[in-house]
């Protein structure tokens, strides 16, 4: 007796997918780029990386849309007629167009979850690096190396899954078993990766904002705003637990279906992690009020808080001697003579000190009344 088909495996809903997913993330990336647009901010590669994601999720759309009109994707596997032979030794022509769907979908695949994690670690960049030498930024540029290698190695692991005997792939399941590695292990693999890195990017800035001084309110909208991307990993969490299941049970079901269900939910990751990556930024427009003006002014909070915290070690360290200190230019209105300070980078002009609450302005304060306090 034949299972009944999940919805994601019908026709309807597999064109659906392939069409309304792929139409979202191209109105996000118009919207995201509009957006940086109208807040004077700089493109910047978290920016350009969405590019590419979006289109390699239209054309995974596409696929999908060409695969259920040739009856590839969302039908059962069609027996021929009269045959009756072992179905693992067919060569149909469904079976082809099902099997060069999957394997282009699987390439294009890590490329794009690449392309998007990648865009949200430069993201962490644009607003949590005070500069290149910072334990931050160093971590965020160890973290993309990896994400790079991990998307290249899925993507060789699969263009080259048959070594050079490329026909295989499309061949019959036996040349696939007796030609090519196993091939739903490497997917299982990917999933179980992609979730991990998934669960640790989405984690990195909430430490980072609980760390500046401000109320708990705006820590928890700020937070928030972060955390939108954590949709992603339930959506390849969702992915992880159906390719398990797949693998747990192997073939034994349609492998047409089994083949539709891993393209549907892939694509429904992609398509949901670029338009995660872009909500922090569409959150302007949707959102009257928001957790900071601009991306600057988030980036002003946490130099702010670097600040005070180099003032700090510095006042509370009574071994500092003058080598610690450099020059600083301090103009009062009856004179002006050159101080020390400690070293660190102040926010002071009228448009960064406008972004600060109260609680930065009194460390600011603070670290002026120490300066004026040492010529006396």
């Amino acid at each position: 007796m034949e299972t009944p088909q999940e919805y994601y495996q019908t026709p309807g809903h597999v064109i659906a997918a392939g069409i309304v997913l792929s139409i979202v993330d191209i109105v996000a990336l118009v919207l995201r780029f509009w957006t940086r647009k109208k807040q004077h901010e700089p493109l910047k590669m978290d920016d350009w990386l969405i590019i590419p994601a979006t289109l390699l999720v239209v054309g995974i759309g596409v696929s999908m849309v060409y695969g259920v009109s040739r009856e590839s994707l969302g039908y059962r596997t069609h027996v021929p007629s009269g045959f009756t032979g072992d179905i693992e030794t067919a060569v149909t022509e469904q079976l082809q167009i099902t099997d060069k769907i999957q394997w282009a979908f699987a390439m294009m695949l890590p490329l794009a979850l690449g392309c998007i994690k990648a865009s949200f670690l430069f993201f962490y960049m644009r607003i949590f690096s005070i500069s290149k030498k910072s334990p931050i930024n160093i971590f965020l540029s160890v973290l993309l190396v990896i994400v790079a290698a991990w998307s290249i190695s899925f993507f060789f692991a699969t263009l080259f899954a048959c070594r050079l005997s490329f026909w295989a792939v499309w061949g019959s399941t036996v040349d696939l078993i007796t030609q090519c590695i196993e091939s739903m292990q490497l997917v299982l693999a990917l999933c179980i990766t992609d979730f991990m890195t998934d669960v640790i990017i989405i984690c990195i800035p909430i430490p980072l904002v609980w760390r500046l001084n401000l109320t708990t309110t705006r820590k928890i909208a700020v937070s928030i705003v972060f955390l939108l991307g954590a949709v992603t990993i339930a959506a390849s969490l969702t992915r992880l637990v159906i390719i398990a299941r797949a693998v747990a049970i192997g073939f034994d079901s349609d492998a047409t279906l089994v083949i539709t269900e891993n393209i549907y939910w892939g694509l429904v990751e992609c398509a949901v992690g670029i338009f995660a990556a872009c909500l922090p930024t569409l959150q302007f427009l949707l959102l009257k009020e928001v957790p900071w003006k601009s991306l600057k002014s988030l980036k002003s909070l946490f130099k702010a808080r670097q600040s005070d915290e180099t003032y700090t070690g510095i006042r509370d360290n009574p071994d500092l001697t003058a080598t610690s200190r450099r020059p600083f230019r301090f103009a009062s209105k009856s004179d002006q003579s050159v101080s020390t300070r400690p070293t660190l980078r102040a926010t002071s002009s009228k448009s960064d000190r406008a972004t600060l609450d109260s609680t930065e302005a009194f460390v600011l304060e603070d670290i002026r009344a120490g300066e004026a306090l040492s010529m006396k």
